[in-house]
Order: C-alpha cells, then structure tokens, then sequence
C-alpha cells in the first residue's frame, strides 16, 4: 500500500480508476491539466486521498511548505499509482493514438 506524508499526517495513496479520475474532474482537474496546473491536482489528489474537501487539502499543503516541506513524497505516490493504474494507461494509449 502506497502513502505519503504531509504534516505528519499519512495518507494512503489513492488507484487512479475511473471514479478517482471523475473526481478529480468534478473538483475541476483534468490529469491532462496536470503540466499547466500541477498545484491544483495535487490539492485534488490530496483531498480524494483524505476523503476530505479541497480548503482542507489546500490548508493542509500550505502549511506543510511553509512548515520546509516538499511535494516530492505526494508526486511520487501519485506518479507510481497512474503508472500502475490499468485504466489510466488505457486512458492515455487512447489519448495518444487520437
């Protein structure tokens, strides 16, 4: 089970599948957005992940960098979970062969 840490709060790193990624779209995040707003999906990933609200994720992100931390441990989880998702690769092979 894949977690990252952020303000010593654990959190289990959510499978991109196809109800996380309509999520992610309902908060206003596309994954395809992720290279031109990569703040605001890890503030979506981050409230998915603690089954919590969008100010919260922001709060608690906030506070974290000002507290010297980074987003190293929360993309990491984030990049290995779309790398092992099945639907996210057949998402993407689909976006690239358009």
């Amino acid at each position: 089970m894949k977690s990252f840490t952020v303000n010593d709060h654990k959190y289990v790193a959510k499978d991109f599948t196809y109800n996380v990624v309509c999520d992610l779209e309902d908060m206003g995040v596309s994954l395809s957005d992720f290279k031109a707003k990569p703040m605001s999906v890890l503030r979506a990933y981050l409230a998915i992940c603690a089954d919590r609200d969008m100010d919260f994720a922001g709060e608690e992100i906030q506070a974290h960098v000002i507290a010297g931390g980074s987003f190293d441990e929360m993309m990491n989880a984030m990049s290995e979970k779309m790398d092992e998702s099945d639907f996210f690769r057949a998402l993407q092979s689909r976006t690239e062969n358009s």
